[in-house]
Order: C-alpha cells, then structure tokens, then sequence
C-alpha cells in the first residue's frame, strides 16, 4: 500500500479501529501511521468526545 500513488497524493489513509467501549469505527490518519498508534488516536479521540459531551469515558 505505501506504493499507492493515490497515498502519496493525499497523505492520508482511512484505518478500521477499535474503540475503548468495543465499538468499531473508522478514523482518517496520515498515511503510514501503524496501526497500533492508529489505535491510540482513536482511544484518545473517545476520551475527548466523552469530556465534551459529559459522558463517561
């Protein structure tokens, strides 16, 4: 995949991950990220929702 012109174009890559509440989702990344730290935005994404929202986290 990292060959994939159209990659290199946009620099960003859509990646399935799983959320802290076991709910899956999709998140847009910069193209590369592995998927472990993919993982990582999209727990850190949760939590800043839940504080906005006033929900448990």
């Amino acid at each position: 995949m990292p060959n994939d012109p159209t990659l290199g174009r946009l620099g960003k890559e859509a990646r399935s991950v799983k959320f802290p509440d076991g709910s899956r989702g999709v998140i847009l990344v910069s193209a590369g990220i592995p998927q472990d730290e993919a993982e990582v935005l999209a727990a850190r994404v949760w939590e800043e929702r839940a504080e906005v929202s006033g929900l448990p986290g």
